[in-house]
């Protein structure tokens, strides 16, 4: 089972669309793994989490076959993670066979709701919604289930989600859009050993991280560069992660002004790998 990263950007992508500031200047001139779309993945063929404006993009880009998918599962409603207008091509006279195609989506109450605003009603899509509840294992595939948990991010209307996912023996964290996890979620993934992590990194080399004294803090909406290690080593503390834990940086916003390279730099010696689009990984 491979999980890859179809985008590894913030909101605006990276080169954001009208940014001229210098990081922009120079993804735009050194392309590459610096050219980033907004964040989204694919696990396997059937499961993808979270369903921005570069799903078309992603689609051309990586070869990928979305008649072939049965589930989405989102972590917010905020545009960049969660764009519904993209679902009305299910429908008859855009698109054939749909009847081979039903399609659930997981999320929560926001998500639900701006599905229903934007359709009346999904049958004729082929497509249903299911509610995540926070804690709650809901099964994918004969192999793979996922388990929503709270992230620390958006506002305290909405419950946003990152995801735990284990297929057969191995488990997989998605975590952004996230800040420091509340103490209830250190909780829950203690029990659990983590083959492949990948967090948030929305600020880059910008700002502070929590001190130990300070780990219970909820801080921003998102993590930085020192954060992102404080996270790897908090799991590691709590014996969360296998010994063959893979852990990756993703969600990176053009405001941190760090390019890959330079991420690489700081990450890479701290056994942490950097995500660009189009990476794959092994579960």
């Amino acid at each position: 089972m491979f999980l890859k990263l179809l985008g590894s950007a913030a909101a605006e992508g990276w080169p954001a669309l009208f940014c001229a500031c210098e990081a922009c200047r120079e993804a735009r001139r050194l392309g590459g793994k610096n050219l980033r779309r907004r964040t989204s993945y694919q696990l396997g063929d059937t499961v993808h989490v979270d369903f921005g404006p570069d799903s078309f993009s992603s689609m051309l880009a990586f070869g990928l076959d979305y008649t072939l998918l049965r589930h989405l599962l989102i972590t917010h409603a905020h545009q960049d993670h969660w764009f519904p207008e993209e679902l009305a091509w299910r429908r008859a006279g855009y698109s054939r066979h749909l009847e081979d195609c039903p399609l659930v989506v997981h999320g929560n109450r926001h998500v639900q709701d701006s599905l229903r605003d934007q359709f009346h009603e999904l049958e004729s899509l082929n497509l249903s919604f299911q509610p995540v509840k926070a804690y709650e294992r809901v099964a994918l595939t004969d192999e793979l289930s996922a388990i929503g948990f709270p992230a620390s991010h958006a506002s305290e209307e909405e419950l946003a989600l990152n995801y735990l996912f284990t297929w057969r023996d191995r488990n997989l964290v998605i975590g952004n859009d996230t800040g420091w996890w509340l103490p209830e979620v250190w909780d829950f993934l203690q029990g659990f050993p983590l083959h492949l992590v990948v967090m948030d990194c929305t600020s880059g080399p910008s700002g502070t991280g929590p001190r130990a004294a300070e780990r219970s803090w909820v801080g921003s909406h998102h993590l930085n560069n020192e954060w992102v290690v404080e996270v790897r080593d908090e799991l590691a503390r709590r014996g969360a992660l296998a010994e063959d834990c893979t852990f990756v940086a993703n969600h990176f916003s053009h405001n941190g002004g760090a390019l890959h390279e330079q991420l690489e730099e700081y990450f890479v010696p701290r056994g942490i790998l950097v995500g660009y689009d189009g990476m794959a990984v092994s579960l």
